[in-house]
C-alpha cells in the first residue's frame, strides 16, 4: 500500500513541478533556520572529543566574595587553589575533580630557535586527563607523581609541534615558554576553541608556576582556577552540589571579613551556557522559553503558507478522493494517504533544509558559535565532523519534519477526507 502512495506522491510531484519546487523549497528553508539554531546547540552541549562526558559534567567558572557585615559590596573573578582544594579536591564519590588555570598566554620556542610563537597554556593537575579525553598521537600526559613533584612536562597539540620542530616525532625534546624549559611528554590532536573547557596548545602542570598559579586576593577566596568535576552519573549531581555546599560552608566559617559565594554552581554544561556574567545567575528557564518561542513560530509560520498550498493540492484532486470513498476507503485511509504524501514532500524538504543549515553553520560559525575569548585565543573555532554529524541532530530534524506535516496538512487533510461522497465527485 504505501508503495503505491510513494508512486503516487512521486507522479504527484512531476503534474505540478513548480508547487512541488515551492513546497519542498518552503519546508527547506523552514527546517534550515530550525535546524541552524538545533546544530548551534548541540555544539555547544553534546559530548565530543575531548569534552566526552558533557553530560555528567559539572562547572564551576566563577566565584564571588562578599563581606560578611556589608552583603552589597562583593567581588566577582575566577575561584582560587584554595577554594580548589579546600570545596572541591575532597568531594568523595565522583569520578574525578580537577582544577586548572586556562589560557594564559605564553611565548614558545626551541632551545636555539629564533622566532617566538604565541600559544595558549593551560596548567592543570594529573586529574585533567581523566575529565578530559584527548587523542594522543604521541607520548601520554603528565601523572600524579610527576604533578606533584613539579617536574616539569608539557603536552602540546599537534600543529603547536609541527610549527615547533616541523613533525610530532617530538617526545622527549623540549618546548621553551616563556623562557622556562619544559620535556614535551605527549602530542595530541588540535583542540577547537568551542571546546572550551579542555582548549589549549600546551598543558603543563600547575606546581610548575608556583608565582601564578598560587596567586590569590579577597582573603585567598578569588585567584585564576576552573574546576570541573566529572560525576559517575548525572543523578549523582544534586548530592554533589549538596557536598559543595557544605564545604563552602566550612570555609566560610573560618573566613575573617569575606565569604565565599557560588550562586548556584556547579552548573550543567547548558546552565554554565546561560551564566553570562560571574555576578549573576545562570538563566536556564529564560533561555528554554526564549527558544521554545522562537522554534514554535519558525513552524507555525510557514505551516500556515504550506498549508494553503496543500488545501489547493486536495481541491483538484477531489473527484479521486470521491472515487475512492465511493469504493469503500475509510476516512482513516483518505487522512492517512494524504498525510503520507505530504511527509515525503516534507521529507524531501527537510533534507534540502538539513543541507542548508549546514551549510550555513560553517559559512556563519564566526557569528553563531562566537566566543568571548576568540579574539584573545591563538587557537581556531574548527569545526570537526563529529561536532556536526551528531545522531540528535539527524533525529530533530525528523521530528521537526514530521511537526511541520501535521501542522501543514493536518487541516486541509481532514477536511478533504470528511467530504461526502456526491460533492467529492462534484468537486464541491
Amino acid at each position: 500500500m504505501y508503495k503505491q502512495y510513494l508512486s503516487q506522491t512521486l507522479h504527484l510531484l512531476k503534474e505540478n513541478k513548480l508547487l512541488s519546487a515551492i513546497s519542498i523549497i518552503g519546508t527547506a528553508l523552514a527546517i534550515s533556520m530550525i535546524m541552524v539554531i538545533v546544530i548551534v546547540y548541540e555544539v555547544k552541549t553534546a559530548n565530543y572529543e575531548p569534552e566526552t562526558h558533557r553530560d555528567r559534567m559539572l562547572t564551576v567558572k566563577w566565584g564571588g566574595a562578599i563581606e560578611k557585615e556589608h552583603p552589597d559590596w562583593q567581588s566577582n573573578s575566577m575561584i582560587s587553589i584554595k577554594v580548589v582544594k579546600e570545596c572541591f579536591y575532597p568531594l568523595k564519590n565522583v569520578e574525578a575533580v580537577t582544577g586548572f588555570m586556562p589560557f594564559q598566554q605564553k611565548l614558545a620556542n626551541i632551545p636555539g630557535g629564533t622566532t617566538d610563537l604565541k600559544c595558549d597554556v593551560s596548567y592543570t593537575d594529573a586529574a585533567f586527563w581523566k575529565v578530559f579525553e584527548f587523542s594522543f598521537l604521541k607520548g601520554k600526559s603528565f601523572v600524579q607523581e610527576e604533578f606533584e613533584s613539579g617536574i616539569k612536562k608539557a603536552v602540546i597539540t599537534e600543529s603547536m609541534a609541527r610549527r615547533l620542530y616541523g613533525n610530532t616525532d617530538v617526545v622527549g625534546k623540549t618546548i621553551t615558554l616563556s623562557y622556562q624549559n619544559y620535556t614535551i611528554s605527549g602530542v595530541v590532536k588540535d583542540v577547537s576553541t568551542l571546546a572550551e573547557a579542555a582548549y589549549a596548545q600546551v598543558w603543563v602542570p600547575y606546581t610548575t608556576n608556583n608565582q601564578s598559579a598560587y596567586s590569590q586576593w579577597n582573603e585567598g577566596l578569588l585567584g585564576g582556577f576552573r574546576c570541573y568535576i566529572l560525576a559517575h552519573n548525572s543523578s549523582d549531581f544534586d548530592r554533589i552540589r549538596s557536598d559543595v555546599n557544605r564545604n563552602v560552608a566550612i570555609l566560610n566559617a573560618t573566613q575573617k571579613q569575606l565569604i565565599l559565594v557560588l550562586r548556584g554552581q556547579p552548573d550543567t554544561q547548558f546552565a554554565q551556557l546561560t551564566r553570562k556574567w560571574a555576578n549573576d545567575g545562570p538563566k536556564v528557564k529564560e533561555t528554554v522559553i526564549k527558544y521554545s518561542v522562537v522554534l514554535s513560530l519558525m513552524l507555525l509560520v510557514p505551516a500556515i503558507n504550506l498549508s494553503g498550498m496543500t488545501l489547493s493540492r486536495m481541491r483538484k484532486r477531489m473527484a479521486e478522493i470521491g472515487v475512492r470513498k465511493a469504493f469503500g476507503a475509510t476516512r482513516k485511509e483518505l487522512l492517512g494517504q494524504i498525510l503520507y504524501e505530504n511527509f515525503v514532500l516534507t521529507i524531501l524538504g527537510g533534507m534540502v533544509g538539513l543541507l542548508f543549515s549546514y551549510i550555513s553553520v560553517i559559512l556563519m560559525k564566526g557569528w553563531l558559535l562566537n566566543n568571548l575569548m576568540d579574539g584573545y585565543l591563538a587557537g581556531s573555532s574548527s569545526l570537526a565532523l563529529d561536532m556536526l554529524l551528531q545522531p540528535s541532530v539527524f533525529l530533530y530534524a525528523l521530528l521537526f519534519c514530521m511537526l511541520l506535516n501535521m501542522l501543514s496538512a493536518g487541516i486541509p487533510a481532514w477536511r478533504a477526507s470528511g467530504t461526502n461522497i456526491v460533492n467529492a465527485l462534484n468537486d464541491k
